[in-house]
């Protein structure tokens, strides 16, 4: 038995030092690889890892060579722009490059991750170039069978406009509780360098049924809307336009209600550079009217009044983490009083090797609830949040931490057993 015992535990010794070996020759291979970093939200991480594995990725980005930041931006055709940035650290520090993928609005997400990735690969050869791994690395072109690139004229029928619509219908039922709900979006944008030009229209609508001890508590809401947005580039830091607003709201006791607000807004920071920081300020001014479905608690059935709103965005995507944050007050011109000032904000940090600090909150101090009904809500319209009701703030606020330790390197890719 003694010797049965034995034997098992030198066949398992021995399994794993050949495994160990065997690890150690696959890995020898890369040690004169390039570590890095990808810093990219919403990417297929394990395609990338497939298709680009001549490098070694690392967890923390105090332990790269080279940090890869990805950026987004919307393009004018409903499609999204992909910059990314390489930012060089330890013997490649103070390079910095960047490329870009622009995707088409109608791409699937297959032909999106193979088009950032290979540009991706591109950027890394300025470094991958550098270590030994260089002569394994092949290069070719693909030109379609013409001997020489050639160029092509775009003709846009279209001249710019994209549309865009969403459309759905959700039933949900129990026993006791019954849930339809209908929503539809329209929209149509024109975006060029000069111009942003928007339409949009909207519908929702929510009915709640709930059976209690046969009682029948029912709760419905209606949504419409129909907006214009005009905004004019005047230079790389100001721009002017304005925004035209029609509604219906039960939720907010609008039958009908109408705005237009001009604005000119300022950034700091060139709108070229917009996708890693932007610093805005943004002042509107103009009037609004409104038809209300019961009595305020002013005794106003309708009414029309001027307002005014200063507005500041700062928001700052750089290696240690992001900043987006935004601080807003409104008021109205015949009685500054009736004003609501609102904070937002939310702040990723890695704080050290394998430590995140993530924060996110929402302040509002309400005091322009000129609408609210004369009548008192109902429980059910009160508690299915139905109904606007009084309050003088609204606040939420979240905190958390990630910690994670081990092996610097995460290159391996197995989908095994995945959820």
């Amino acid at each position: 038995m003694r010797n049965r015992y034995l034997l098992i535990l030198l066949t398992l010794v021995f399994s794993f030092n050949f495994a160990t070996s065997q690890e150690n020759n696959k890995s020898n291979i890369r040690d004169a690889a390039i570590k890095v970093f990808l810093d990219c939200y919403r990417c297929d991480v394990d395609y990338i890892r497939r298709e680009i594995p001549y490098v070694n990725y690392v967890r923390d980005r105090k332990e790269a060579d080279v940090h890869i930041m990805v950026t987004t931006e919307s393009t004018g055709s409903g499609g999204v722009e992909y910059q990314i940035n390489y930012l060089g650290a330890r013997k490649y520090e103070g390079i910095k490059d960047q490329v870009k993928y622009i995707s088409n609005p109608d791409d699937t997400r297959d032909v999106i991750r193979e088009g950032k990735t290979k540009m991706m690969a591109l950027g890394l050869m300025q470094f991958v170039s550098k270590t030994p791994l260089a002569n394994k690395i092949k290069i070719s072109y693909d030109n379609n069978g013409h001997d020489e690139a050639e160029e092509e004229v775009v003709k846009d029928k279209w001249n710019s406009w994209v549309f865009d619509t969403d459309m759905s219908f959700d039933y949900d039922q129990q026993e006791t509780y019954i849930n339809p709900e209908v929503e539809a979006d329209f929209q149509v944008e024109k975006i060029t360098p000069d111009w942003k030009i928007e339409f949009a229209t909207g519908y929702d609508y929510t009915l709640r049924k709930y059976i209690y001890e046969d009682t029948v508590y029912q709760s419905k809401r209606n949504r419409s809307s129909l907006s214009h947005l005009l905004v004019k580039s005047l230079n790389d830091h100001w721009s002017v336009g304005g925004r035209v607003y029609l509604s219906s709201d039960t939720y907010r006791n609008h039958r009908f209600a109408w705005s237009i607000y001009p604005a000119v807004e300022y950034n700091v920071f060139p709108y070229y550079e917009s996708s890693r920081k932007q610093f805005r300020f943004q002042y509107r001014v103009g009037y609004g009217y409104k038809f209300y479905d019961e009595p305020t608690i002013y005794d106003k059935t309708e009414e029309g009044l001027f307002g005014q709103q200063l507005s500041v965005a700062y928001e700052l995507l750089q290696p240690w983490g992001s900043i987006n944050t935004s601080l807003s007050g409104f008021s109205y011109l015949h009685d500054f009083s009736k004003n609501n000032v609102q904070l937002r904000s939310w702040v990723y940090i890695r704080l050290f090797k394998g430590l995140s600090l993530n924060l996110s909150g929402r302040a509002q101090f309400i005091r322009d609830q000129i609408s609210l009904p004369k009548s008192d809500a109902t429980a059910e319209e009160v508690l299915l949040q139905q109904r606007q009701v009084a309050t003088q703030y609204s606040y939420n606020l979240k905190v958390g931490f990630s910690y994670t330790f081990g092996s610097i390197y995460n290159n391996v890719v197995n989908p095994r057993f995945g959820d």
